[in-house]
């Protein structure tokens, strides 16, 4: 894939310690081996490998072909598993190069020196592949099965460079291959042993021993070791020291086993060196001491390393389960359902576990005796034991029973379960308490019939109040009409000044009676969808009911426009269209002050015909929105500002649009105006038959 890679993270080359490598870094040329050399930790690592390689080299035994150990195998294995898999080949190569180094500093030929590094360098990059095999990330010793992956790693990389060294010293030396095998095999294997897992120790400490414990356990493995391997001692005890590293891993951190390993390791070569202990005896049977030291400490480091990671892996299953069961007891505890684990026995059952709920429950029927052993027991043999029993043996899993809970009686239902059990026939049995459910039941079915009682009476008082202004708008609408025809007459005849005013304004009064008379019943009439189709046209209603209306604009000082476009066949009477436009507007009027203004716009989908009715009035918030609709609702300052109406005009709307398939919209900002929103089907629209 070509072009330029983005940055992207990748692992730091120091395990911490160093900067972040990014993507965009290791694909320029000599990246990333340039960041490897400038790494802190791996540049220390390197500079370590040369100095114990160039020191052990220059310290061998006499006329040995190799050192007789070798600790810059482990610190090479060490490297490696602090770089990620990407970049062993660089480390890799760096560890030929400083080991070639350390083996040329020791006075060794060219070739046997790189042949050496190449050997080193081949046993670093296996050790880590075989105990990183199953991924990539640097496992713990907190596990047996680590442990046994380290050693598996350790004895392959242990053959590999034997067979190599031994190779290199028959071939350049003129050694012999099988002993130079042993001893180098063995020589690594401890060292890589001994150094590499003090980079895999756990980072919690899973073990809590005492200080004095451990400084007791010191002293008695620095008295076997000076019994055994003391100068003078030549007696084949060399299994002493075994028990002392066997407490120190069955009950020590995994640091304190590892740093007594070496002070082992240390102490046994000395004090040979020094000749005393068992292994100087391998000069007469024509041995060598070196071999038989790396020998005994390699079993003595495998046995500590597979001991202690055990036990670290048993001490963190212990506390997992530790922590499960203080969890699941604090759940049982603490649970508002009654939980009771028991064994059942000849007398009764006996109580191995309860809350504080099944306490209650048995408490009357349970009582303390003691076993054969001599501990204190609950035995539970009352009535209620004896009924488990009973449904136990018929099989029963659920029955029903009576008890004192909480100061007063209520109905338990008893859950029993079988336990599976090695040591006895025992239960988990559970006292649900049913009576607190039952009583919300019944409270609940008592409110539901409250409610339906109360919507009842509601519908009722609903039905009346209807019939009521139906019937009071019948008997008006006489008496108004009479008025409005004598009215009409007085308005034909010749009246002096105040005599006309006067029946204006009887005129005007006895009409708004009208329209509110015709607003109520409009609003007693059914509020379902109209059936049949009937059409006006909209552009027509809508410049009347603005003619009409202008008068009272003028008046107020209300700039009224309208915004007409092609003529528009509604699927509504004009009747209706004409209320619907007449209360939109007219209440826009009403709550716009003087100088505002308050537009009409006509507009066509294709399948709707959208009016909108637009004012720069005091506008209305949200909870006064929630209510326009509702039947004589006045917003709360209505009466503040002098505004008269009878809060019906909104709600015939609502109805009429709902009447005829519609809707209507509102928005509004305080002191911004609002916007009314109706959206009426087309005469060549469809019309639907109902409206949800």
């Amino acid at each position: 894939m070509s072009g330029v890679s983005q940055p992207r993270t990748i692992l730091s080359l120091d395990g911490g310690l160093g900067a972040v490598v990014t993507a965009s870094q290791l694909v320029t040329p000599g990246g990333l081996s340039r960041y490897f050399i400038y790494s802190p930790s791996t540049l220390l690592l390197l500079f370590l490998v040369f100095i114990l390689g160039w020191g052990f080299v220059a310290f061998a035994p006499p006329g040995s072909h190799v050192a007789a150990w070798w600790p810059a195998a482990g610190v090479s294995v060490v490297l490696l598993l602090r770089l990620h898999r990407s970049h062993w080949i660089w480390g890799t190569i760096g560890i030929v190069v400083v080991t070639t180094l350390s083996n040329m500093a020791g006075e060794r030929e060219l070739d046997t020196s790189l042949m050496f590094g190449v050997a080193n360098a081949a046993e670093a990059w296996l050790v880590p592949f075989v105990f990183t095999r199953s991924g990539r990330v640097r496992p713990a010793l907190n596990s047996l099965t680590t442990a046994y992956r380290l050693c598996v790693a350790v004895a392959a990389g242990a053959i590999v460079i034997g067979f190599l060294a031994g190779l290199t010293i028959q071939i350049f030396d003129g050694g012999a291959l099988l002993p130079t095998w042993i001893g180098v095999s063995a020589a690594h294997a401890t060292a890589v042993l001994i150094i590499v897992p003090f980079a895999l120790v756990p980072q919690h400490h899973l073990a809590r021993v005492s200080q004095w414990e451990i400084v007791i356990q010191i002293v008695a493995l620095m008295v076997t070791l000076l019994y055994v391997f003391g100068p003078g001692r030549y007696l084949p005890l060399t299994f002493l020291p075994l028990p002392v590293i066997a407490w120190a891993a069955f009950r020590f951190p995994t640091r304190v086993v590892l740093l007594e390993i070496v002070v082992l390791a240390l102490g046994i070569s000395l004090l040979t060196i020094n000749g005393g202990g068992p292994f100087e005896q391998a000069i007469e049977l024509g041995g060598n001491p070196s071999t038989l030291i790396q020998i005994f400490l390699l079993s003595l480091t495998s046995f500590a390393l597979l001991a202690t990671a055990s036990q670290n892996e048993n001490r963190a299953v212990t506390t997992r389960l530790a922590d499960r069961e203080e969890i699941l007891r604090g759940g049982f505890v603490s649970s508002r359902v009654g939980l009771l684990i028991v064994e059942r026995y000849r007398e009764g059952f006996v109580v191995l576990e309860r809350n504080e709920i099944a306490s209650a429950v048995i408490e009357k029927e349970s009582t303390t005796i003691t076993d054969r052993d001599g501990e204190s027991v609950t035995l539970w043999d009352g009535p209620l034991a004896t009924k488990i029993q009973v449904v136990c043996r018929q099989r029963i899993d659920k029955f029903s029973w009576q008890a004192y809970i909480d100061g007063r009686n209520s109905e338990v239902e008893v859950l029993i379960a079988k336990l599976r059990s090695t040591v006895g026939t025992r239960y988990s049995i559970q006292f649900v308490d049913v009576s607190s459910a039952r009583r919300t039941v019944e409270a609940q079915q008592l409110a539901l019939e409250k409610e339906q009682v109360a919507t009842v009476r509601l519908t009722e008082l609903n039905r009346q109040k209807e019939e009521f202004v139906a019937s009071a708008s019948h008997e008006l609408r006489t008496p108004i009409t009479s008025i409005i025809g004598y009215v009409e007459l007085l308005e034909e005849e010749e009246l002096d000044e105040f005599q006309r005013s006067s029946v204006e304004t009887i005129a005007r009064n006895a009409r708004r009676l009208a329209d509110l008379v015709e607003s109520l019943l409009e609003l007693g009439r059914p509020l379902g969808p109209n059936t049949t189709v009937d059409f006006s046209d909209g552009t027509r209603v809508a410049a009347e009911v603005i003619q009409n209306l202008e008068p009272l604009a003028e008046r107020e000082d209300i700039s009224l426009t309208v915004e007409l476009g092609a003529p528009l066949s509604v699927a509504v009477p004009a009747i209706d269209l004409d209320r619907i436009l007449t209360n939109l507007v007219n209440n826009a009027i009403k709550f716009t002050p003087s100088g505002g203004s308050v537009r009409l716009t006509l507009a066509e989908t294709e399948t709707s015909a959208v009016l909108a009715v637009t004012d720069s009035g005091v506008g209305m918030s949200e909870e006064v929105m929630e209510h326009i609709f509702e039947r004589f609702y006045r917003a709360p300052d209505a009466e503040t500002r002098g505004i008269t109406g009878t809060g019906l005009g909104l709600p015939l709307v609502h109805g009429l649009v709902a009447k005829h398939h519609g809707t209507v919209d509102v928005e509004s900002t305080p002191g911004a105006g609002s916007t009314f929103t109706v959206t009426l089907p087309l005469s060549n629209a469809p019309v639907l038959a109902a409206q949800k």
